[in-house]
This record gives structure tokens, sequence and C-alpha cells, in this order.
């Protein structure tokens, strides 16, 4: 009987290693070629090469690019104010304040917190140079008659002709409503005497949210230029003239026996669209007062839009320009603020 021809185990271990052994050494290079296209950097060097290696603190910061771009700079590095005039344009060493323009001042000083009241024209005439004390020239083409004189009734009855004892009948020209009586056109210090200014004088006012300075006529701050600053004063301006919390809170609340005497602060969040127009208002902080709050956001309503907004100021992410605003009332002393805050 022939005997069967068994291979030995460690004959085959012996084989499948070795063949295993010829496969890498032949696919070898193709790997490596395959593994250095792949690769997004620079492979490490060689063994027969250098690496240089640096140890970098956890705190250290990597060197910034200087191609990227720099961030928008939508808040103000300060406190925005508005300054009437500017007596000297210097960037001050420190300033808390960012206004429209550089400023730098002796002594700061700020206007009386309210609004702005003009004051009564002059009565008498000036000696300007350039002063125009003429007599205000009547239209010739105003079919209106010139006011009489307070002796004279209004409607009084055409004399003098016909029969005395027929009923009086008004002249043409006295059924006409008298011409308004035009006032000098005098200003002080220009066209009249301020001196004679029958009433108020007038008075600077500022609805700045200024802390910690003595006040005086006029806004005199040290301040930076902030490239935002005539926008966002603008917008301001536009709101203010529609905001009045004194009103609605002498009509809800006039002795203070409701809500209190406390000052009442109103925090919105207001985005505009890139064109000026609104888009949305969020209560950011309320007052604690519900007409208060609506009174600050009916006068964004009304206020809008705001024209020519800079282009900068969109958000590249969201589409829209987006910035707060805060309204201070001071219930006893009625006084109002506005003031352009960091979200």
């Amino acid at each position: 009987m022939a005997r069967r021809d068994e291979s030995s185990p460690i004959v085959i271990l012996v084989a499948t290693l070795i063949a295993s052994l010829l496969m890498h050494v032949l696919l070898w290079p193709l790997g490596d070629r395959l593994i250095r296209l792949s690769w997004s950097s620079a492979p490490a060097p060689s063994r027969d090469g250098w690496m240089q290696v640096a140890l970098v603190d956890e705190d250290e910061k990597p060197p910034e690019d200087p191609e990227a771009e720099a961030p928008r700079e939508t808040d103000p590095p300060g406190k925005l104010i508005k300054q009437e005039r500017v007596k000297k344009e210097v960037v001050p060493d420190e300033a808390k304040h960012v206004a429209e323009f550089d400023q730098k001042v002796e002594k700061e000083t700020k206007a009386q917190n309210g609004r702005e009241r003009a004051g009564a024209r002059p009565t008498t005439p000036g000696d300007a140079p350039d002063a125009n004390n003429m007599p205000p020239m009547p239209n010739l083409l105003d079919p209106r008659p010139q006011p009489k004189e307070p002796s004279s009734a209004e409607g009084e009855a055409d004399e003098g002709r016909g029969d005395p004892a027929l009923p009086k009948v008004p002249s043409p020209g006295s059924l006409l409503p008298l011409r308004p009586q035009l006032a000098s056109p005098g200003r002080p210090g220009v066209r009249g005497d301020p001196s004679s200014s029958p009433g108020d004088p007038g008075q600077n006012g500022s609805m700045d949210d200024i802390q910690d300075i003595e006040e005086g006529d006029e806004n005199q701050l040290n301040s930076r230029r902030w490239k935002y600053a005539s926008f966002f004063n603008r917008v301001r301006d536009q709101v203010k003239q529609h905001w009045h919390p004194e009103v609605a809170h002498a009509a809800r609340d006039p002795d203070g026996s409701r809500y209190g005497i406390k000052t009442r602060v109103t925090r919105l969040l207001i985005r505009l669209n890139p064109d000026g127009t609104l888009n949305k208002i969020k209560l950011d902080r309320s007052s604690d007062v519900d007409f208060l709050d609506e009174e600050a956001i009916r006068a964004v309503r009304q206020a809008a839009p705001f024209n020519n907004p800079p282009s900068q100021l969109v958000d590249t992410e969201t589409g829209f320009i987006d910035f707060g605003f805060g309204f201070i009332f001071e219930v006893e002393s009625g006084k109002p603020q506005i003031f352009r805050y960091r979200r």
C-alpha cells in the first residue's frame, strides 16, 4: 500500500512567511509613492536629514497672519457722545469718550442734561457789521390787507357811501383774513441786540449719559474720533425728537405713587436693513414700567428709516446692522438721556 505524502506544518508556515516578505518588498515603493501623494503638507525628512523642533508655551498665542481680515469695529471703544463744537482737534492722551472728532481740552465740562431750548429773538436793532435792520418788505402780490391799529375793529363797515339809514355793508377787503404780523428777522449778535431779548435766551442741552463731569455751558470733553460716531449720533438725534417719556409718565403716573420715582432704564436691540430701514426691535432690558418701554420702542419706529448707514456696519454673516441703544428717564427730574451701549 502506497504511503500518503503529507506536508509538515512547519514547512507550510515558513513558506507563508517567505511569500509575505516577498510581497512587502515588491509593494514597498508603490505604497510609499501613494502615501506621498496623499499628504497635504510636506512629509517628514528622510532618516539622513534634519528636522527642527521648537517648544512653545501653552499660554503663548500663535503669530497673527498679517493678511488676515481685521475685525469690524461696530462697537464704540468708549462711550459715544456728541460735541457741539471742537476747539482743539488734537488726539488726547486719555479719553473715555468717542465722538466725530478728536478733541483735547484742559477742563472737561458737560452741558446741562435735557433738551436744548431755542432763545427768543431780540426786539431792538443790533450794530453788527452784517446786521439787517431794515423793516420787512410787504408782499405786494398778497391780497390780504395789512393789519390795522387796535382802534379799528375787524370787519368795520364801509362808511361814507350811500344812505346812512341803510345797514352798513363790510368792504370786500375787510372780509379777507389779515396778513400775519411779520417779525424782525434779527438773530442774536448779528441781526439784533441779544440784550434786548424779551424772553428766555435759550439753553444748550445734552441727552448724553455723561457721569462725574462738572456741568458747564456745553459738552467739552476729551474724545477720540470714531468713524461711525456721525451715523449713530444722527440715529440718536432722530429718535430723541419722537421720544417723550416725561409726557407718557405724566399721563400714567404723575405723582409717582404707582411706580415710584427711581430712575428707569430701557435697553433696546435694534436691527436695520442695509439701506437703513427698520427690520426689528428687541427689548434687551426692561425698565419694569411697561409704558416707558413702549414709548422707547414707539420712538424708534417713528424715527426710522435711518438713511445712508456705512456699509461696513453690515454683518457679513447675518446681512443686517445690529446695535443697542439705552433710554434713561430720571423720573424725579423728568430729564431723559439716550446712549449707545456695547452689546
